[in-house]
Formats: structure tokens, C-alpha cells, sequence
């Protein structure tokens, strides 16, 4: 089965983490935020790729099939060297991107100003 961003769309927000190994002290600090707020990812329905010169994981699963996928992140121009961190929202569109660690509060706070994410914040709150 072919891998695409796109299948996302208006389903999950996407954060890319792309880095030069899977060892990577960059990369292994951010996925140690994300560890110890699981339950805030889930409810922003975030989905996290690991992705290096050679390989891409999601959510922590080694990709077989990542041609598609590869050809598409090559939009983003990331340098293959150096760690970058980028938040890809509901509608496909490029949010934030950073070249450092970005800690939960300030993640959070970025999608919880979104539009969508306040319309499904307010849904959650009128218990739909």
C-alpha cells in the first residue's frame, strides 16, 4: 500500500521530523517530549513521521513501501544534515517549521489557536 501525506488531509495534522539518523540527539529529544504527552497528541490527532536520508518511520514504524512519500517530502527542502521539525495542519498546509527542539507548550498553544482546532475544542466542550 502506497504511503501519501495527503491521506491525512482534514483527518490528522502531521508533524515531520526530519533528521540525519534515527540517532540524533535532536531528534530523540523532541520524540522525549512526545513521549511524555502522549494523550495531548492524540487529542490534537497528531501523526508523527521520522524521516532520514534513507528511511521514514511512522508513528514509530519503519516504512516499506516510502517511494510516494519520499517524492513528496522532497517539497520541503530540508537539508539533509541538520534536524528540522515541521507542523503540517488539517488542510495540508505548512504551519510552523523549526530547526530545533519545539517544546509541547509552545506546539500546543500554535494548533490550539488554529481555527479548526478552536472548532473542535468548542464541539468537545458542548459534548458532540
Amino acid at each position: 500500500m502506497a504511503q501519501s501525506l495527503s491521506q491525512h488531509e482534514w483527518e490528522n495534522r502531521i508533524i515531520l521530523l526530519f533528521a540525519p539518523d534515527f540517532q540524533n540527539q535532536t531528534l530523540e529529544r523532541q520524540l522525549d517530549f512526545f513521549q511524555k504527552n502522549e494523550e495531548g497528541l492524540a487529542d490534537r490527532k497528531l501523526i508523527v513521521y521520522q524521516i532520514t536520508p534513507d528511511e521514514v518511520k511512522k508513528e514509530g514504524e519503519l516504512l516499506k513501501n516510502k517511494r510516494e512519500l519520499e517524492n513528496e517530502l522532497k517539497k520541503f527542502k530540508v537539508k539533509e544534515n541538520e534536524f528540522t521539525f515541521i507542523l503540517i495542519g488539517l488542510d495540508g498546509g505548512e504551519k510552523m517549521r523549526s530547526l530545533k527542539v519545539v517544546p509541547l507548550d509552545k506546539l500546543f498553544g500554535k494548533i490550539d489557536r488554529m481555527p479548526m482546532r478552536r472548532s473542535e475544542i468548542d464541539q468537545n466542550n458542548r459534548g458532540e
